[in-house]
């Protein structure tokens, strides 16, 4: 059966490799696509757990409910905050941050900013001697980063750019301290970070908390603590929920709640299920061109084979078997295209995994567009993704070719021939 059928399909060359080149086309367009949005998730999910989450956070109770509000009523307070820190370190948690968190305006006057002007920003404050809950290895600075030492700020880059700040300018700064009161003061930029986040980038001045504290009279207390696993996300995802549980036990005995960084993100998460459930319906679509194109050729190689099908009923060959072969026939064709378009899609992602895609354009007058990606986004090759494009591929091949040849061989042997 495997020699008719090879032969079946090298008798038209031309039909064949155009169809094979139909759906290697569809095969390289959707392993494109898929490592693609899996290098935006991953990229994603890195830059909120490296600058914004961390793997977990402890809160004070109450408050991861009201988060998005920041309320100042709901902080750790300084001796909760040190029963945390020792309990902490005698678990072997030596990534921790104390950070606060709140939002409020920046103002700035001409001389030195060009303009005159306000802003409303996010205010992150956090221990400077002790920032190793977040990744900042690869962040670019212009200046200095901030220390307990120094009396200052650094603005995100974006933020930076757009209101046209510089080393050395004061911006005033106005938020809510610790008892609701409002607070204003004058304050200088001592650094520009790049963090690659637009999130970060595009809104975010960083404090020292022990300089914001003295502003604000937070008397030592905490909006929360960011606590780190690993700097490693793939590891992160796959010990998270052993490590919540035990972080959460942690927490319970200082009278605090522990959250896991899932947990924080949950609605980013579920946007990202509700868009990886439309790439795999966009990916059933881009199969119909398998379906298609094998159905279309086979019902060309039956038309234009008749007196074949006639001569094997006539040599004793059931409908089953005649079917199987073209099943076959349209199955080698498929694997064909499967073959040369997983190989150029692989190729092709490869590359764009080094080299990455310049999505500046795109993020260029917005902080978000669903996911938080950088300005050059990388594909990542998963592997689960590349061998579910193959099977599917494979399936929807032999699938058409059956549905193609399914009434192939019918009748009787007298009337083929009088068709042919």
């Amino acid at each position: 059966m495997f020699k008719l059928a090879f032969r079946g399909v090298s008798r038209y060359k031309k039909r064949t490799l155009i169809t094979a080149f139909a759906i290697a086309i569809a095969i390289i367009f959707s392993i494109f696509m898929q490592t693609l949005i899996t290098g935006i998730r991953y990229q994603s999910n890195k830059n909120l757990i490296w600058n914004d989450t961390s793997s977990a956070k402890i809160y004070a109770p109450g408050y991861f409910d009201d988060r998005e509000y920041l309320p100042i009523d709901k902080l750790i307070s300084n001796e909760a905050g040190k029963t945390l820190e020792k309990l902490l370190d005698e678990n072997n948690y030596t990534n921790y941050t104390k950070e606060f968190d709140s939002s409020g305006q920046i103002m700035f006057y001409e001389d030195p900013f060009p303009t005159s002007g306000s802003l409303t920003v996010n205010f992150k404050a956090i221990d400077s001697s002790h920032s190793n809950a977040y990744n900042l290895n690869d962040a670019k600075i212009k200046g200095q980063w901030i220390s307990k030492n120094i009396d200052g700020v650094v603005l995100g880059s974006k933020l930076a750019s757009d209101i046209k700040a510089d080393i050395g300018y004061y911006l005033t700064v106005q938020t809510k301290g610790k008892d609701g009161f409002i607070q204003a003061f004058d304050i200088p930029i001592i650094g520009i970070i790049g963090i690659g986040d637009p999130m970060i980038d595009a809104s975010t001045v960083f404090f020292d908390i022990n300089t914001l504290d003295d502003y604000l009279e937070l008397e030592g207390s905490a909006t929360c603590y960011a606590v780190s696993y690993s700097m490693n996300i793939a590891k992160i995802k796959s010990i998270t929920d052993t490590e919540t549980i035990k972080l959460k036990k942690i927490a319970q005995k200082a009278n605090l709640e522990a959250y896991s960084w899932k947990e924080i993100a949950e609605e980013i998460l579920r946007f990202e299920a509700a868009d990886g459930g439309f790439a795999y319906i966009f990916l059933f679509f881009t199969f119909v061109i398998s379906i298609v194109g094998i159905s279309n050729t086979m019902l060309m190689s039956i038309s234009e084979r008749k007196n074949e099908i006639a001569m094997l009923k006539a040599l004793g060959y059931g409908n089953s078997y005649i079917r199987k072969l073209f099943t076959l026939e349209g199955t080698i064709i498929g694997s064909i295209g499967v073959i040369i378009g997983t190989v150029i899609g692989l190729i092709i992602s490869f590359y764009y995994q080094i080299v990455g895609i310049d999505f500046s354009s795109f993020t260029k007058d917005t902080t978000s567009i669903g996911y938080r990606i950088n300005t050059v986004v990388h594909a990542f090759i998963s592997l689960n993704d590349i061998l579910l494009i193959v099977i599917l591929g494979l399936f929807f091949s032999m699938l058409a070719a059956y549905l193609a040849v399914r009434r192939t061989g019918r009748g009787e042997i007298a009337e083929l021939f009088r068709k042919v």
